[in-house]
C-alpha cells in the first residue's frame, strides 16, 4: 500500500493511498570537496548493490561574454555527473563535484522510508571527498494532479490559482505561475511553481505543483544538523502542499483516515 505521511512538525498527519508525487529529490551542495575522476567509481563500488545501473549525465552551462558593450551567451560543456539507478529505475543517485542528488520517482514511499537513503548518500559522499562544509540543501517535490473533469472551478480543488478580472471574462486557459511563499521554518526559502500540464486522457485536466525548499547548512560537516534541516525542509513542503489543495483534491488521492 502506497502512502504519503505529512511530517508531524506541521501539526497535521495526512496519508494517501495514491499520492500525486511523481518525483521527490534532495540536492546537497558541498564546498571544498577533494574531487577527482576516481570518486564516482569508488562511490559506485560502495552502492552498486542498491544502484547497479550506472551512466553519465552530460551537463551544459550558459557562458556570458561582453564585447564592445554587447552581451552574448553561448552554451558550453560542464563537468559531467555520474548517475546510479536502482534496478527498477525508481531510485537514483547523482554525484558530481560538490554535489549529491538523491531522486525517488513514482511510486514514492513515505518520507520516513526515503529519508535514511538521503542521509546515507550524504554521509558516504562526506567520507569519500572530505568537504569542508555543506553549503545548502534543496528539497523538491513534483506533484502531478489530475482532475477528472474539464472546465471545472479551480477553487473546488485548489486554494492557489490564477484569478482573471471580470473585464477579461473571468475564465482562463493554460497557465503558469511561480511565487516565493513564507516557510514554516523562517530561515528557509520556499518556492511554489504551479501550472497546467498536458492531459493523458480525455475529459481530464492535469496540473503540476512543484514545491522547492532551500536552506543553508554550514560547517563543519554535521549530519545531525543536516538531518534536522532535511526534516524542516520536508515539513515546509508538506505544509505548503496541504495548504494549497482542498478536501476535494484529497479525495482524489484517497486520503486514509486515522
Amino acid at each position: 500500500m502506497k502512502t504519503l505521511d505529512l511530517n508531524k512538525e506541521t501539526g497535521v498527519l495526512r496519508r494517501y493511498l495514491n499520492p500525486p508525487v511523481v518525483e521527490a529529490l534532495c540536492e546537497t551542495f558541498f564546498s571544498g570537496s577533494v574531487w577527482d575522476a576516481t570518486v564516482p567509481g569508488i562511490f559506485y563500488d560502495r552502492i552498486r548493490g542498491q544502484f547497479p545501473i550506472k551512466s553519465e549525465l552530460k551537463q551544459m552551462d550558459v557562458q556570458i561574454q561582453i564585447d564592445t558593450g554587447e552581451a552574448a551567451t553561448r552554451m558550453v560543456s560542464a563537468e559531467p555527473r555520474a548517475r546510479f539507478a536502482s534496478q527498477d529505475g525508481s531510485k537514483l543517485v547523482q554525484v558530481g563535484r560538490d554535489l549529491v542528488v538523491v531522486n525517488h520517482l513514482r511510486p514514492y514511499p513515505q518520507f520516513d522510508a526515503w529519508r535514511p537513503l538521503v542521509i546515507s548518500m550524504v554521509k558516504l559522499y562526506g567520507e569519500l571527498t572530505k568537504p569542508s562544509a555543506i553549503d545548502k540543501i534543496g528539497v523538491r517535490y513534483i506533484n502531478r494532479i489530475e482532475v477528472p473533469e474539464e472546465g471545472h472551478d479551480m477553487a473546488t480543488y485548489f486554494k492557489l490559482y490564477p484569478e482573471v478580472p471580470s473585464e477579461l471574462g473571468a475564465a482562463h486557459g493554460n497557465f503558469f505561475m511561480r511565487l516565493q511563499v513564507p516557510a514554516m521554518h523562517s530561515d528557509h526559502s520556499l518556492m511554489v511553481t504551479f501550472g497546467s500540464a498536458p492531459s493523458e486522457a480525455q475529459r481530464v485536466s492535469a496540473y503540476l505543483l512543484d514545491l522547492y525548499d532551500v536552506v543553508p547548512v554550514g560547517k563543519p560537516i554535521d549530519l545531525s544538523l543536516f538531518s534536522k534541516r532535511l526534516d524542516e525542509a520536508h515539513a515546509n513542503v508538506e505544509k505548503a502542499f496541504e495548504s494549497i489543495i482542498t478536501d476535494t483534491s484529497r479525495a482524489l488521492f484517497q486520503e486514509v483516515k486515522t
